[in-house]
């Protein structure tokens, strides 16, 4: 044991003691601990903030292009169908690329993850518009070259089910990473 003096100063009993390798050695891991937690709790927050403007976004988005579809099938009017897409669905999907890119997260698992919601974000777009050229070749459609007009249609319709599948699949990874890194 050490007893720390100030110069000038008598040596008293009741100053500050120093225990060689004791206290100081003890109190370093909760320290560390204590940093850790105080530095990991923003990145938290961050991250729940990220998810649940994901999370809202996300379901507005789907109640707005339930409503979108249902009135884009009600008419037959195809040029009406395609302002629906390009002139309202698209620009939302835009919008809600932009409000996840304005999250600010820490960390390279965070990073990931605001990546994978971007990454389904240009899936979502990708499925609109394979919607929207499917309503391009209905308008475009030559009764003369009717075999070629069903391939083209049986193709566009193959690639909205995979990308559905697609889209399907990255939302169910996004809810399991978030449940996985809020765990942690």
């Amino acid at each position: 044991m050490t007893i720390i003096q100030h110069k000038g100063l008598q040596s008293n009993p009741n100053m500050l003691i120093l225990n060689r390798g004791g206290i100081v050695k003890k109190l370093f891991p909760v320290l560390i601990l204590l940093l850790l937690a105080a530095c990991s709790q923003p990145d938290q927050e961050s991250l729940d903030a990220l998810y649940e403007a994901f999370d809202r976004n996300h379901e507005k988005l789907r109640t707005e292009f339930e409503e979108m579809y249902k009135e884009s099938s009600e008419t037959s009017d195809r040029e009406e169908q395609l302002k629906i897409i390009y002139d309202e669905m698209l620009p939302k999907i835009e919008d809600f690329r932009r409000t996840i890119h304005n999250h600010t997260v820490t960390g390279h698992e965070h990073e990931k993850f605001k990546e994978d919601i971007l990454t389904y974000i240009d899936s979502l777009e990708t499925l609109v518009k394979l919607h929207g050229e499917f309503n391009r070749t209905f308008i475009n459609y030559n009764p003369l070259g009717e075999d070629e007009f069903k391939g083209e249609i049986e193709e566009i319709m193959s690639e909205i089910e995979v990308q559905e599948k697609q889209l399907d699949e990255r939302y169910e990874t996004i809810n399991e990473k978030y449940e996985t890194l809020s765990s942690s």
